[in-house]
């Protein structure tokens, strides 16, 4: 009995909201590991963030893009930008439990991009942006708060099917996903 009810609490994502007190914008959360993750792209203004193309009905899609300096600025108080070590945690909890060829299937959202979104973090094809916004419903980029000489670390979900990381220039503009503080 006991096996069946912890498969099941497996199976079933343990979710909440968190509210904004700098905007008022709820957003949905998830436990993954023993983390409270922001389940959505954060979307909170400001200088140096911006809408895919421009547009503000990418915003309320996809979320904000950010340069790294801005990214560091993003998460609401309680909340931080995860370095690389949080990130690598992340990945081991769905590569450990899916293997790494069906994780980057398991986080991707049902709704938006075409993946099963088992784990509830509901990973969206944002897109990027370097000299150009690009790849808007094929890849999701996000910002680590690791850094190194003034250039940052980003993890990518993108085609043919990884969860990376790899050294990026920190005025690449890549979504935000908070976590919240111990």
């Amino acid at each position: 009995m006991s096996l069946a009810l912890a498969t099941l609490s497996f199976a079933i994502p343990q979710t909440g909201t968190f509210r904004d007190a700098r905007d008022g914008h709820t957003y949905r959360t998830v436990v993954v590991g023993s983390r409270v993750w922001m389940a959505e792209n954060i979307a909170y203004k400001v200088e140096g963030s911006a809408c895919y193309d421009n547009k503000p009905v990418n915003c309320a899609k996809y979320g904000r893009l950010y340069t790294f300096e801005t990214a560091k600025k993003a998460c609401p108080s309680g909340w931080h930008l995860p370095e690389n070590d949080e990130w690598k945690r992340f990945r081991s909890v769905i590569e450990d439990s899916d293997g790494k060829e069906a994780a980057w299937v398991s986080l991707k959202s049902r709704d938006k991009w075409d993946g099963s979104d088992r784990y509830g973090f509901d990973v969206v094809p944002a897109g990027k942006a370097t000299d150009a916004f690009m790849d808007l419903g094929k890849s999701a980029h996000f910002w680590s708060a690791t850094s190194e000489d003034g250039d940052a670390y980003g993890w990518h979900l993108a085609p043919p099917g990884d969860f990376s990381m790899e050294f990026d220039v920190s005025s690449n503009m890549y979504s935000v996903r908070c976590l919240k503080n111990y």
